[in-house]
C-alpha cells in the first residue's frame, strides 16, 4: 500500500511538472533564464516576445531545442548574411533585415543585421550588432505596461509588423542627415577646396549605394510577402504590412532623389574641376611661350661671340633688355587679340 501512494505521489508530482500550453513550434516549456543570460523573454496574454543579443552557440542550441526552425534559418543567425531576406515556412516565417546605421569614425554607413522569426505565440528578434533604435524599442516594450499591452496585444503579427514600423521609421533621421549633407556640399561646391569637397562627393555617393543595396531587396521581400497565401499573412495583417512596404518606397523614392542630385553634384564639380585644370594649364602655356624666345635670345647672347650685333655695344644690355620687354609685349597683345586671355 505504501508502494502505492508513492508511486501515486510521483505521478502527480509528473503532472505538475508539465507545461502550462504546448508550443506550437516547441516539444519543452523553456525557461530562458536557465539557459543564457543573453536570452531576454516578456509575455502578455498568449504572445511572447523573446530578444537574442549577440547570438552564441548556445543560443543556437537553445532554438534548435525548442523550436522547430529549419537548421539553415539557425545557421544563419550565427552567420552573417549578405542581403536581406524573407523565407516563408509552413510554421513560422523567418526575416533577415539590415538597417543602416551611420558610423562617426570612418563617416560611413554600415548595416546591422537583425534576425527575426515569426510563429504563432512567439516573435524571436536576434540581435547580431547592437542597433540603438530597436534597443529603444525592446527597452520600451519591456518596461512601459501600456505600450507592452499596445503592441502585444493583437498577436505576434502586429507586434512583430509595429518592430518593423518603428525601426524602418527610424531610417528617416538618417535621409535627412544625407539631405543636409548633399546642400551643404551645393552651397560650398566653388568655395571649398577641391580635394575636400571631391571626399564628400565620395563619402556621399557610397554611402548612398549602399543605402539602396540595402533597401531594394528588402522592399521586393516585403512586396512579395503581401502578395502571399501564408496563414499568418491574414487581409488584416496585409494590411499592416502594406504600411512598411509604403515606408520603404518612400525611403527608396528619397535614396533615389539623393543619388540623382548627387551624381549632378559630381558630374558639375567635374567639369569646375577640369575647366580650373585647363584655366591653369593655360596659364603655364602662356608663361613658357613668353619665356621661350626670351631664353633663346638669352642662351645665344650668353655664349660671349665676339661678332653677334650689340657684342660690343656699351648700352647692350639696355638694348636687349628693351628687345626682350618689346617680344612680351607683342605677344601679349597677341594672345589678346586670339583671346586666348
Amino acid at each position: 500500500m505504501k508502494h502505492k501512494n508513492n508511486l501515486l505521489d510521483t505521478l502527480v508530482q509528473q503532472t505538475h511538472n508539465l507545461p502550462n500550453r504546448i508550443l506550437p513550434l516547441g516539444s519543452k516549456k523553456h525557461n530562458t533564464n536557465k539557459h543564457t543570460k543573453y536570452i531576454r523573454k516578456i509575455n502578455y496574454e498568449k504572445t511572447q516576445l523573446i530578444v537574442i543579443d549577440e547570438p552564441r552557440k548556445k543560443d543556437y542550441l537553445y532554438l534548435k531545442r525548442y523550436f522547430r526552425f529549419h537548421p539553415l534559418h539557425l545557421e544563419d543567425i550565427l552567420s552573417p548574411i549578405q542581403r536581406p531576406k524573407i523565407d516563408l515556412e509552413d510554421e513560422y516565417i523567418f526575416f533577415v533585415l539590415h538597417f543602416p546605421q551611420f558610423n562617426s569614425q570612418t563617416q560611413k554607413i554600415d548595416s546591422k543585421e537583425i534576425d527575426f522569426f515569426l510563429t504563432e505565440n512567439e516573435v524571436i528578434v536576434v540581435i547580431n550588432n547592437q542597433f540603438l533604435a530597436l534597443d529603444e524599442i525592446i527597452t520600451s516594450i519591456f518596461k512601459n505596461k501600456k505600450e507592452r499591452e499596445k503592441i502585444m496585444s493583437k498577436g505576434t503579427a502586429v507586434l512583430i509588423y509595429h518592430l518593423f514600423d518603428k525601426l524602418f521609421d527610424s531610417l528617416f533621421p538618417l535621409l535627412e542627415d544625407l539631405e543636409k549633407n548633399l546642400d551643404t556640399i551645393d552651397k560650398n561646391i566653388f568655395t571649398i577646396q577641391p580635394k575636400n569637397i571631391a571626399d564628400h562627393i565620395s563619402f556621399l555617393r557610397r554611402n548612398v549605394i549602399y543605402c539602396q543595396t540595402l533597401v531594394k531587396p528588402e522592399l521586393n521581400a516585403f512586396t512579395g510577402l503581401e502578395n502571399t497565401n501564408h496563414k499568418f499573412m491574414t487581409k488584416e495583417i496585409k494590411t499592416y504590412f502594406s504600411n512598411i512596404t509604403d515606408h520603404l518606397k518612400k525611403i527608396w523614392d528619397r535614396l533615389e532623389d539623393i543619388k540623382e542630385l548627387s551624381d549632378n553634384l559630381s558630374s558639375t564639380f567635374e567639369s569646375y574641376l577640369s575647366f580650373k585644370t585647363n584655366e591653369t594649364i593655360k596659364f603655364l602655356t602662356i608663361i613658357s611661350t613668353i619665356l621661350l624666345p626670351l631664353t633663346l635670345l638669352s642662351g645665344i647672347y650668353g655664349m660671349n661671340l665676339s661678332f653677334l650685333p650689340l657684342s660690343n655695344h656699351p648700352n647692350a644690355l639696355a638694348i636687349i633688355s628693351f628687345i626682350m620687354f618689346l617680344i612680351i609685349t607683342l605677344m601679349l597683345l597677341l594672345f589678346k587679340l586670339k583671346r586666348w586671355i
